[in-house]
Formats: C-alpha cells, sequence, structure tokens
C-alpha cells in the first residue's frame, strides 16, 4: 500500500495534517473518514522513508526512543539538543535516522507532533496527539512522562503475554512437525513394505489409503500455505471486509471474546486518561483514543458517539450507547463524572481489565497446553496403533 498525506479535521473542527495508508487515494480517504475525521485536501504522496520498516524491515523501538528522550526533556533541555543527544549516545541506525529526520523537521519550523504523525506507523496513533497536547499546554516534559509510562507498561503487558504463549507455541509446533514426519516420511516406507507383503485388513487399508493421500495431494499444503497468507494479510488490513467479519465474530467466541473485549477496553480506557489528563477537549480525546482501539467491530460503536458529545451528553451517556462497553466502566466513568475524577477512574478500569486479561491469559494456556498434548497423543498414538496391528497381520499371514 501506498502512503497519501492529507490535510483533515477533526470532531472540534481542528485542522492537521495526517500521513495514511492505502490501495488508492480514495481508498486512504476512506480510512481518515472511519477514524471520525473529515479528509478537507490531498496534499500528494507521502515517502516511503516516513512510513517505518514493514514486516521484515528494521524498526525503531518507540519506547527506548521515548525513555531516552523524557529525562533530558524533564531536565529542561531543548526539544532540538534533546533529540541530538539521543541519536549521538546511541549506535542504532534506525535510531539514529528517525531522530535525524525529526530534527531537520524542527529546523524547519514544524512541530514535533506534525513531525511524529508524518512518520506514519513508526509511532502508535495516540503518540502524536498526546504530543500536540503537551505542546499546546505548555507541559511536554510531563505530557511525555505520561506517555513513557503507557508505553512501558503496553510492553511489559505484550511481554508478558508472548512469554506465557512461547511453551505451548512450542509444544504445537513440535506436534505438527511429529506428525508430518510420522504421516510423510514413516507411514509411506511402511506402507511400501505392507503392500509388497499382500497383507490385507482394515489396519493395511488405512496406512496404505493415508500413504496415497500424501503421495498424491502433497501439493494441497501449499494450497493451504497460500491461504493462511492470503487470510493474515487479510486481517492485518484495516477496513478489509474479511477483517471487520472476523473481529465482530471473535467477539461471540467463548473465552477469546473476552480476551480481545479486556484488551481493547484497557487500551481505550488507558489512552483517554492520558490524553484527559494532557489537557485534551473531550471530543479530540474519544477520536484519538478510538484509534488504538484494533478491534474494528468496538471502534466502529465508538465512532458515532462524538455527536451525542457535542449534544452536551456526559462521557458514561455517550459510552453507553456502545453495546460493547462494560457496564463496570459506565458505572466507574459515572461515578468519576459526580467526583471530578474521570482520569483517576479511567486508569483503574483499564488496571482492573489488565489484570483480568492476564488471569484469562493464564486459564487460556492452562487448557490449550493440555489439549495439544492430548490431541499429539491421539494422532501418534491411532499411527502406532494401526502400524502395530499391521505388523500382526504380517505375522499372521506369514505363519
Amino acid at each position: 500500500m501506498a502512503l497519501y498525506k492529507y490535510k483533515v479535521s477533526d470532531a472540534a473542527g481542528k485542522i492537521s495534517e495526517l500521513l495514511i495508508e492505502g490501495d488508492s487515494q480514495a481508498d486512504a480517504a476512506r480510512r481518515i473518514q472511519r477514524r471520525g475525521l473529515m479528509p478537507l485536501d490531498f496534499l500528494g504522496e507521502g515517502s516511503k522513508t516516513q512510513q517505518g520498516g514493514g514486516w521484515f524491515g528494521p524498526k525503531l523501538n518507540v519506547v527506548e526512543f521515548t525513555e531516552r528522550l523524557v529525562p533530558l526533556l524533564q531536565a529542561n533541555i531543548t526539544l532540538e539538543r534533546a533529540l541530538g543527544i539521543v541519536g549521538d549516545d546511541n549506535d542504532n541506525p534506525v535510531l539514529a535516522e528517525t531522530v535525524g529526520d525529526l530534527r531537520r523537521g524542527l529546523h524547519e519550523g514544524k512541530k514535533f507532533s506534525q513531525l511524529i504523525r508524518d512518520r506514519g506507523r513508526t509511532f502508535p496513533q495516540l503518540y502524536s496527539g498526546v504530543v500536540e497536547a503537551g505542546e499546546e499546554a505548555g507541559a511536554l516534559p510531563q505530557v511525555m512522562g505520561e506517555l513513557r509510562r503507557f508505553l512501558s507498561e503496553s510492553q511489559e503487558l505484550r511481554s508478558f503475554i508472548i512469554s506465557s504463549s512461547v511453551y505451548p507455541l512450542f509444544i504445537a509446533f513440535t506436534g505438527v512437525v511429529m506428525m508430518v514426519v510420522v504421516l510423510g516420511v514413516i507411514v509411506p516406507r511402511f506402507a511400501t513394505a505392507l503392500a509388497g507383503a499382500g497383507v490385507e485388513s482394515m489396519a493395511t487399508t488405512i496406512l496404505l489409503g493415508v500413504s496415497s493421500f500424501f503421495r498424491n495431494y502433497w501439493w494441497l499444503s501449499l494450497v493451504l500455505l497460500a491461504l493462511v497468507i492470503y487470510v493474515v494479510t487479510q486481517l492485518r488490513k484495516e477496513g478489509s471486509a474479511l477483517r471487520i467479519r472476523y473481529d465482530h465474530w471473535i467477539l461471540r467466541v467463548p473465552l477469546a471474546g473476552r480476551l480481545v473485549l479486556y484488551a481493547n477496553i484497557a487500551r481505550l480506557c488507558r489512552t483517554m486518561a492520558i490524553l484527559m489528563r494532557s489537557g485534551v477537549h473531550l471530543l479530540n480525546t474519544v477520536v484519538i483514543a478510538n484509534r488504538v482501539v484494533q478491534n474494528q467491530a468496538i471502534s466502529q460503536s465508538i465512532v458515532g458517539l462524538s455527536g451525542e458529545l457535542r449534544q452536551g451528553q456526559r462521557l458514561s451517556a455517550a459510552l453507553s450507547k456502545s453495546e460493547y462497553i462494560p457496564s463496570l466502566m459506565l458505572k466507574m466513568i459515572a461515578v468519576g463524572e459526580e467526583t471530578g475524577s474521570v482520569e483517576t477512574m479511567l486508569e483503574r478500569v483499564a488496571d482492573r481489565y489488565e489484570e483480568d486479561m492476564k488471569r484469562l491469559v493464564k486459564r487460556l494456556l492452562s487448557l490449550f497446553e493440555p489439549a495439544i498434548i492430548i490431541c499429539l497423543g491421539l494422532g501418534v498414538g491411532a499411527v502406532v496403533l494401526l502400524m502395530f496391528m499391521a505388523m500382526m497381520d504380517m505375522q499372521g499371514a506369514a505363519g
């Protein structure tokens, strides 16, 4: 996909520039509208260097970049000088290139938030919004400090999920490799010996059928691999019909649906808390926070809430229009509105659902591991049993 640059307007009427990916100029405009923004003018195609690393290319470690930059800003060092120190203090070529581009942009008179926005997928969706809020409030070091804490907590949560999934995925991969070797190498050779012996029984018939299938239809594995790659590509593509249908479907799946809901609600609440504490207007807070919601079913249910807020409704009342917002979240936000502590309540909601998500991940993995072992044992056991029965038939025929 190419990069397209647009002049856009948000729900509050604020005009800015946005760099966005799309299959075409029209597709990019539709993606902008799905984010709750209004495309005003097409400014041309963006540079690929602004997009960041692809699937396999080098990528900027945003957490490392932020953790290096924030202490310098909090020490009252100017942004341009702080970026220079960050770039000079690291031998990472991706970081050095990014810092160099940002410094050149600052020398040209551009805002830091606009430069972040122009980096496309390099920075998270909320990064430019938080930085812009800090620039307008004159409190960039404090706001960046909040952003650093959010990114660090997000990275810790992601690391927890990945580390918890390594062993079950290793077992699953080992099981698949073992079944491929057994069915693709051992069984065909054993079936050849059975065919030569002229033994006929149910066990030999099944083994010969499996062997024939693997010899004649091995190309189906390539078709399956191509299908998997296509499906994964479509699921990664924002706004694709398959992605939208999948996001609606996954929310109805037991346990997995709750996991997806908890993860997105936690991200939504954490982002809204940071933006509101940074002084971002409520309308813009909802629009920007909705961009970090990865499930498009949940995101689409929140898109239209700006109109409710513009009419003077409270945040809790507007969010209640979404079928996916949990009642606990609505009640805690309502309490925060009554006590003037909405940001604190949003953070507590995020903490609650992140803890629920960790417990659910552990529960799913506790079910997944024995399920993989049982399936692997049944598969290998069935093949071994058939081979043993066939060997007994061979001995009986020889006797």
